[in-house]
């Protein structure tokens, strides 16, 4: 829609100025002349957009887009100077490239649905970029019952394998409205499709290496100031909410470029 609002206005504003000038006789009218013209008539603007203010409706949409777009990337460029640096953790699982150079840390909610939204995201940007290495952190908000006990069947099973635990993390985001009805019953269900030995997770549900990672993550996010869930640090630049790959590779294009 800009062009045709510009156009529509530039149009209009020559045909008032050169109605004003005609008087005069034929005549070329200078920007200086225009801009004067205006200045002096105000008016003319109003008249020129008047049935038209759809279009400068949306005219102002996307400059309020772009300035909006313009004050994030400055944002995001100051972060990277002084960015949200969280622990790399190498015992814990690691998605992707372990040494890549994009390196993607989300605190998250196996309870929330934006975590699960943003997850297929996430998994798709690996699937793209062979540079990413993606680890996840505990972040539960407290807002649902099952988030913490999602969270200790995932730690519970990283203890044995880290690959089973990885699939074990996906299955938990994508079943968890199953999981706030039916609690651990699903729970152990997913376990065992991950081919979990359930009676030692069952042992190590509650065990203090469990509870030290969670409570850790925790402390953590607190630390870094991080209310929400899923916060995505990418190279310590926050990307916050289920945001769609573009938003991504719009952080990524900024580390690369600096």
């Amino acid at each position: 829609m800009l062009r045709p609002a510009l156009s529509f206005f530039l149009v209009s504003t020559l045909i008032c100025c050169t109605q004003l000038s005609w008087a005069k006789g034929p005549q070329t009218v200078s920007k200086k002349e225009v801009r004067k013209i205006l200045k002096d008539n105000p008016e003319l603007i109003f008249e020129a957009l008047q049935g038209h203010e759809e279009q400068l409706y949306d005219l102002l949409q996307i400059g309020l887009k772009k300035k909006n777009k313009s004050r994030i990337r400055e944002g995001r460029l100051k972060q990277l100077k002084n960015p949200k640096i969280a622990a790399l953790r190498p015992d814990r699982p690691v998605w992707g490239t372990p040494n890549g150079k994009i390196n993607i840390i989300v605190f998250s909610d196996f309870q929330s649905a934006t975590s699960t939204k943003a997850d297929k995201v996430i998994h798709a940007l690996l699937k793209k970029h062979p540079n990413i290495n993606y680890r996840f952190r505990h972040n539960p908000l407290g807002l649902h019952k099952m988030s913490i006990p999602a969270a200790r069947y995932y730690e519970a099973l990283a203890i044995q394998s880290h690959a089973k635990a990885m699939k074990l993390n996906r299955l938990l985001l994508q079943n968890r409205l199953a999981i706030n009805k039916k609690g651990t019953k699903i729970l152990d269900e997913l376990a065992r499709k991950c081919e979990a030995d359930m009676a030692q997770l069952h042992r190590d549900l509650n065990s203090a290496q469990v509870n030290a990672r969670i409570e850790g993550d925790r402390r953590e996010a607190r630390k870094l100031g991080l209310t929400a869930a899923p916060v995505f640090l990418v190279n310590g630049v926050t990307v916050t909410g289920a945001a769609p790959a573009k938003e991504f590779e719009e952080v990524f294009a900024i580390i690369r470029e600096n």
